[in-house]
């Protein structure tokens, strides 16, 4: 009986430091009631915090999986998405420098029959994603083959020459991860293991190799409704069909992830040169942006002039973001489980925790303005304030979206809105019913490219929700360089919101959202504003001395009144 108690004891203990969370008393402690703060407005997650070494923050928040009550910890597993690339981009430096290939190299050397618009394409090009592939050519739990992939994506039209421009690509990435494998002689994770988590001490980061079990993972919720985890897809022997290796899906630890970070500052992996070569800002990412593409990395300026290197990942469901501040020596690392919460702007935020920059609303005021306000045609809109003192209004008809989001103002405007409300409403007609030609001209694409793609999703969502009941067009509104078309879809179980993204007549993206809204920043303690389109809310009291908002400027303000 005493032995068992102590091998139960010990196992105890083991556990207990398995799991163990830090919370530095000071900057710790600020960054952790912020956090708290998050997961109460409905955020789960886990994050690690570090600055020049020393971790301030290691916790999880919320549930891993609401259904049985398992809480999430600070070695809590979950997919780190997108940020997978950055491993793939290690990988091609690491055989460059064993002198097995250099980012120089024609992909002609490594795959047979290359079309004539792809012979010039550089693994250089892949690595920036200024190939010229699409973004995506299949679903990312369809476990498509090396050679079916290849053929696939040679096969695919180029969206512009190579070494023109930068435009995001999972195919690139895809594209290199079968190199790896064909240089290394080794399964893509097998080389990752033995070149790269294996030395940095990553014994939780992989595919399969980890052995992970379900109780391990973070459960994914979308919109509130289990979609399960990475286990539960579909996968092949040795890992996710090529449509997510090594462009996504790898899983992994906010503890793993800051010994990655440490192995890159401590060229535990690369070499000074090639992590020079590997964060070197290659390409810049947008026009009017500041923000650069390096080898699986973003370069960037923060808001306090240093260099930070970042990248994100999700799919919709989860979602997380690894940022390192190479000047001040911070590394932060989010991952959250559920859709609606972007690990991005929890980071951002702690970012301005670390440098005193961040300012809690008063209480009473959140006290006074949170609840639901009605405008004179009986729209509603809900308000409340979030973890990062911002107005959060939310809404769900036409009256509300026009006042909050248009800034339609002549009848040319207008004509235009409706001929995109009703492309709109036509391609979701369609989807809904598995017809996807309408989508697939929206988007200037081969009907046979798209299906694949968007199939999926809209399968998930009726199996998820049922059936539908109607679909309303919201309004379209211009933007300076797009049009804007929203729509709902009334399934049984739950409505669903679209917003559409038009540029020179071609769809150029798509958002699903659970509900409308719109964020304002604060500019008062009673004003409130949106960058966007410089809508202003202001709080005033009513005669009758009730709370009550004013939309818009001057003249042109709409007035609600707050009713619960």
């Amino acid at each position: 009986m005493k032995r068992v108690s102590f091998v139960l004891l010990l196992l105890f203990v083991f556990t207990s430091v398995f799991t163990q969370e830090i919370i530095k008393p000071g900057m710790g402690q600020k960054i952790d009631n912020y956090l708290q703060k998050a997961r109460d407005n409905g955020w789960t997650g886990s994050v690690l915090v570090a600055q020049k070494g020393d971790i301030l923050l290691a916790k999880g928040y919320g549930f891993a999986d609401k259904e049985s009550k398992r809480l999430q910890t600070s070695e809590t597993v979950f997919s780190i998405g997108s940020i997978t690339k950055q491993f793939t981009g290690a990988a091609i430096l690491k055989l460059e420098m064993q002198g097995k290939l250099s980012t120089n190299d024609l992909i002609t050397k490594y795959f047979k029959n290359v079309p004539e618009d792809k012979k010039n394409i550089t693994l250089h090009h892949l690595l920036t994603h200024s190939a010229g592939f699409r973004g995506a050519i299949g679903d990312d739990y369809d476990a498509i083959s090396t050679q079916d992939f290849t053929a696939l994506a040679m096969n695919s039209p180029l969206l512009f020459n190579p070494g023109e421009r930068y435009e995001y690509s999972n195919v690139g990435y895809s594209l290199l991860g079968i190199i790896i494998e064909q240089v290394s002689g080794k399964n893509y994770e097998t080389y990752l293991y033995d070149n790269i988590f294996k030395p940095a001490g990553m014994e939780k980061t992989g595919y399969l190799r980890p052995k992970y079990n379900k109780e391990q993972l973070a459960v994914g919720y979308r919109q509130g409704e289990r979609w399960g985890t990475a286990l539960d897809r579909p996968w092949r022997e040795d890992g996710p069909g090529w449509h997510l290796r090594a462009n996504g899906g790898i899983l992994s630890t906010v503890g793993d992830m800051h010994k990655w970070a440490l192995a890159l500052k401590n060229n535990t992996v690369l070499s000074a040169a090639a992590k020079e070569k590997y964060f070197t800002p290659h390409i810049k990412e947008y026009e009017d942006g500041n923000s650069y593409y390096g080898y699986g990395w973003v370069n960037q300026k923060s808001p306090y002039n240093t260099t930070q290197i970042w990248h994100n990942g999700g799919n919709g469901v989860y979602n997380a973001f690894m940022g390192m501040d190479l000047d001040e020596d911070i590394n932060i690392i989010v991952s959250s489980n559920i859709s609606g919460k972007i690990s991005d702007d929890l980071a951002m935020r702690i970012n301005d925790i670390l440098h005193g920059q961040f300012q809690e609303l008063d209480a009473k005021l959140i006290a006074q303005y949170q609840g639901v306000y009605q405008l004179a045609s009986g729209s509603k809109i809900q308000i409340h304030f979030n973890e990062n003192n911002e107005l959060i209004t939310a809404f769900e008809d036409a009256d509300a979206v026009k006042l909050l989001i248009g800034n339609n103002d002549n009848e040319e405007s207008c004509k235009i809105c409706q001929e995109y409300d009703n492309r709109t409403k036509d391609i979701l007609e369609k989807v809904l019913n598995n017809d996807f030609s309408a989508l697939a001209k929206a988007r200037g694409e081969p009907e046979e490219e798209v299906q694949p793609r968007a199939a999926p999703f809209w399968n998930a969502q009726k199996e998820m929700f049922g059936k539908v009941n109607k679909i309303k067009s919201l309004g379209t509104f211009k933007r300076p360089q797009a049009w804007i078309s929203f729509a709902k879809i009334e399934f049984e179980k739950q409505p669903l919101f679209l917003m559409y993204i038009w540029e020179n007549d071609q769809l150029m993206g798509v958002r699903d959202m659970p509900i409308l809204d719109k964020v304002f920043e604060k500019e008062s303690d009673t004003k409130f504003f949106s960058p966007s389109n410089s809508k202003t809310l202001t709080f005033e009291k009513s005669k009758n001395g009730k709370m009550q908002i004013k939309i818009g400027k001057n003249e042109n303000s709409v007035v609600a009144e707050k009713v619960k």
